[in-house]
């Protein structure tokens, strides 16, 4: 019996209904259909068949040129201080100043320009007339980097560090702490004795028992807390930091003039010893006991290996920080507080917040946080804008001669069926940031503009080399250099026309 054979036209024909079938489901259905509150199934759609608008892939052809202006900075900036060791400690007792004449920096048009409120043309004025008479007084300004992980371990606070001191002079890491959660950062390694405790609003081992943290939004103890304050232990406790150069990062981070410890005593005495490359003895004391913002200042002249402070105390000595600066040009403090917003800043002492930023002479605060808000939910817009005016209005209140710059949250992608696109709450939080910064009189520098606008995250993972980890949100060291560069280049952009205009 002969086989009825199957038309060849039939199979196609059913495979052409199937496929016009799909596209007319995939044109229909909606992008998500909702199970219940918490789950939510993404449909394969046309639009999963096309990539996302590649909106950095053909504008990051800036990219290769970015990377040549660091590769040419790394260059430009790897000379130190060159202080003999074994001479550091005939330094020890020494206070002289050496003006450093401003280097000429070609201006090129920036990336993304720093924009100024309308009310207030000159919020970085203050800031740009303190770099300009550096050449002409000996002093010594700082930069304060607030941010929440994206800065961590001293990523483009460095950076920054690295450009303005080989301009304008300065050297060392600035303020850092005591207390820290493993040792992240190349420019500094600390190790310490197992009893301090951190008291901070965020990312801490306790709540602070009062609001008069430091400049680093927190103190440490090493010290049991009693019930009242100035209570007394019936022994003398003792504990003990070590900082340790890395040789990891520039050569500067670990040149310094001086070295100013920060602290309150408010119950009794504080021994204080700090020893240089391991025994040398530089400076041993009791520092008195006091209740207000205590600094006390080691001259010390030297490419350090390793400093250890040793401490002891009756009382609930507070350690605010450590600062490792010059005696003239910029100090940059890197301020990155895990897991933050911000929000918790205002809560803290605004006088004794005052007090700090006077005696540090803070000229520039730069505040950049958002990440951990921009992730997924229902975000209000309103809502963000208050909270963040309130920050940067406090962090406005505290010096009429500290200028504050905002840097927007970066962008930051999540998986949406095949591919990776920005999260909705990243515009959201971005505008809040914006809307506060012109209201409250602060310049303002839209990151997630310049790394590329919106889905640009996702060209910052892929691209080759990569500039962001794999989690979608976080810089790598590449990408972080990249933004130090890029926000660099818009203030060197807006000093340029401030000099213009004092001329």
């Amino acid at each position: 019996m002969k086989e009825k054979s199957v038309e060849p036209l039939r199979p196609l024909t059913l495979l052409f209904y199937i496929t016009c079938i799909s596209l007319v489901i995939m044109v229909l259905s909606p992008v998500e259909i909702p199970i219940n509150d918490s789950f939510t199934m993404n449909v394969f759609t046309l639009d999963n068949l096309s990539p996302l608008p590649d909106t950095t892939q053909k504008e990051l052809d800036f990219i290769a040129d970015i990377q040549s202006k660091v590769e040419n900075a790394e260059v430009l900036t790897s000379d130190t201080l060159d202080f003999e060791e074994e001479d550091s400690s005939k330094y020890a007792n020494v206070e002289d100043t050496v003006l450093q004449e401003e280097r000429y920096e070609p201006v090129v048009p920036a990336r993304q320009a720093i924009e100024f409120p309308p009310q207030a043309p000159d919020a970085l004025n203050a800031f740009f007339a303190s770099l300009q008479s550096l050449s002409k007084k000996p002093n010594l300004i700082r930069i304060l980097h607030y941010g929440d992980s994206q800065i961590e371990g001293d990523r483009i606070s460095s950076y920054l560090r690295e450009r303005f001191q080989h301009r304008f002079g300065g050297c060392g890491v600035g303020l850092v702490p005591v207390y820290v959660r493993g040792n992240v950062r190349a420019t500094l390694f600390t190790s310490y004795s197992p009893n301090w405790t951190k008291y901070a609003y965020i990312d801490q081992k306790k709540n602070p028992r009062h609001n008069k943290l430091g400049l680093l939004t927190e103190y440490d103890r090493f010290t049991n807390p009693t019930v009242h304050e100035d209570s007394l232990h019936s022994e003398m406790k003792h504990a003990w930091v070590r900082f340790t150069d890395p040789q990891l990062g520039h050569k500067k981070a670990t040149t310094i003039e001086n070295v100013k410890f920060i602290y309150r005593s408010p119950s009794a005495p504080l021994a204080f010893q700090l020893n240089l490359n391991g025994d040398e003895i530089i400076d041993k004391l009791d520092l008195p006991k006091n209740t207000n913002l205590a600094i006390h200042k080691v001259p010390l002249k030297t490419n350090f290996n390793k400093i250890q402070v040793h401490l002891g105390s009756k009382g609930n000595p507070e350690v605010l920080g450590v600062a490792f600066d010059c005696n003239t040009g910029v100090a940059l403090d890197n301020v990155s507080i895990r897991g933050s917003s911000g929000f918790e800043i205002p809560r803290m002492n605004r006088d004794f917040m005052k007090q700090q930023v006077e005696a540090l002479q803070v000229k520039l605060i730069v505040v950049q946080f958002g990440v951990n808000i921009s992730g997924e939910g229902n975000y209000s817009l309103s809502y963000y804008e208050r909270m963040f005016y309130r920050q940067y209005n406090y962090l406005k209140s505290l010096h009429p001669e500290a200028c504050v710059l905002v840097v927007s949250v970066s962008d930051r992608a999540r998986k949406k069926g095949t591919r990776f696109e920005s999260y909705p709450s990243v515009e959201i939080i971005r505008q809040a940031q914006k809307n506060a910064a012109m209201r409250a009189g602060c310049a303002f520098w839209d990151l997630r503009d310049a790394m590329g606008g919106q889905n640009s995250m996702s060209s910052w993972v892929n691209n080759k080399p990569s500039l962001a980890q794999s989690d979608y949100t976080h810089f790598n060291a590449r990408g972080a250099k990249l933004v130090g560069e890029m926000l660099y280049n818009a203030l060197n952009n807006a000093y340029d026309d401030y000099k213009k205009q004092v001329q």
